[in-house]
């Protein structure tokens, strides 16, 4: 054996696609080999590296490329050269700069964007800009632009999402509060702040369950919401009619709107996938409330009960973690802003009075908790149990 470089019979094309060295097999060049590369567009060169693999010379462009023997007779040889040059015009066509194939990934291009940068993406993913069914997009643009709709209503941005939805980043307010925030509400300025805000994201809130009958149809359902005022909510809100009978099952105090609704729609989406057959399809009670989604079965009341058992405990924990040496004392603005409360309430308790309980240990078959036990966890259900529509 012997150490060349194969050229090919013009003065333009390297045999080999690195254009390094080939070891050139000193084996025969079978008649059928020849006759199979030319009706399949190639012309067979030489014997290289081993005796498995041949050169073969496209006949579209000239450029030649290793490949084994077994593949030119049993399948379709693919010219690099050629696919390198479709990609090459397509990066072009749509206004991007050919910058070379990726050497980690077979499926992966460099290309230079418009805007000066470089980005890696998928021969496919510039197939389909092609098509017009996408655009490219630069990262770094991307970053900038977020940070700078961030600065300009007060805002840090921190990073994407730490919990992954690719919908939202986390962002740092002037105050020191962190918070995630969908990108489309940083754009417009449609947020505010959970920690300093005046609106309901940073004010007292809190997640409710619904008991909500209807007399004339015999319908029940039960309602998981969130809202500062739950008795406001289902009697000026949900549109039900005047006949309808609407109890407060039970609330659990969040330290802020924000909270309410993050934990909320956790739970939705928990219980979606969990226990689908919980959920009232929309056409069963759309001509009774103006909601919807998020209404139950009353089979589901120890599913709900459960769920926000695990509610109270976190933030049971989250208080302890922000106030180690009060353990025992929820954040004071769950009660001191209690929106049910009257200013000069003797039935509003201290502080200690609305700590959340430990969750009890979900069972299947429980019994629905009684009136009183319900009654006495906060005061806003003292002061509203059992009112109707």
């Amino acid at each position: 054996m012997s150490t060349t470089i194969l050229s090919s019979h013009t003065t333009h094309t390297p045999l080999s696609v690195s254009n390094l060295p080939l070891v050139i097999h000193h084996g025969e060049l079978h008649v059928h080999w020849a006759d199979v590369a030319r009706s399949k567009g190639f012309t067979l060169i030489a014997r290289v590296l081993d005796r498995f693999r041949i050169a073969l010379r496209c006949q579209t462009c000239g450029g030649i490329h290793v490949a084994r023997h077994s593949v030119l007779m049993s399948a379709q040889p693919l010219c690099p050269h050629c696919i390198e040059t479709r990609w090459r015009t397509t990066a072009i066509a749509v206004g991007l700069r050919w910058l070379g194939r990726d050497t980690a990934h077979r499926h992966y291009g460099h290309y230079g964007l418009p805007c000066g940068h470089e980005v890696r993406r998928q021969f496919s993913f510039v197939d389909r800009v092609a098509k017009g069914e996408v655009a490219p997009r630069c990262e770094t643009c991307l970053v900038h632009r977020e940070e700078a709709e961030g600065t300009r209503f007060g805002w840090e941005r921190l990073g994407r999402d730490p919990k992954g939805n690719a919908s939202y980043r986390l962002y740092r307010h002037h105050c020191g509060h962190e918070q995630r925030i969908a990108v489309a509400n940083m754009k417009w300025g449609q947020c505010d702040c959970a920690g300093c805000g005046q609106s309901w994201t940073a004010k007292p809130s809190y997640i409710y369950l619904l008991d909500i009958r209807h007399q004339g149809t015999k319908r029940h359902y039960i309602k998981l919401g969130y809202s500062s005022h739950p008795v406001k909510r289902h009697r000026h809100q949900l549109g039900l009619p005047k006949d309808a009978l609407v109890e407060v099952l039970r609330v659990v105090a969040m330290p802020t709107g924000h909270d309410a609704c993050a934990r909320e729609k956790a739970a939705h989406a928990r219980l979606k996938r969990a226990h689908p057959e919980t959920l009232v399809p929309h056409p069963e009670y759309a001509d009774l409330m103006n909601v919807v989604s998020e209404i139950y079965r009353p089979e589901s009341l120890p599913i709900l009960h459960d769920t926000l058992d695990r509610i109270e405990a976190e933030i049971t924990d989250a208080a302890r973690n922000r106030t180690p040496d009060h353990l025992s004392t929820p954040p004071r603005i769950a009660v001191v802003n209690d929106p049910e409360a009257a200013p000069d309430d003797p039935e509003t308790p201290l502080p200690a009075a609305s700590v959340p309980r430990a969750p009890a240990p979900s069972h299947p078959h429980r019994k629905p908790r009684p009136v009183a036990a319900a009654r006495d966890r906060h005061p806003i259900l003292r002061r509203h149990w059992g009112l109707t529509g």
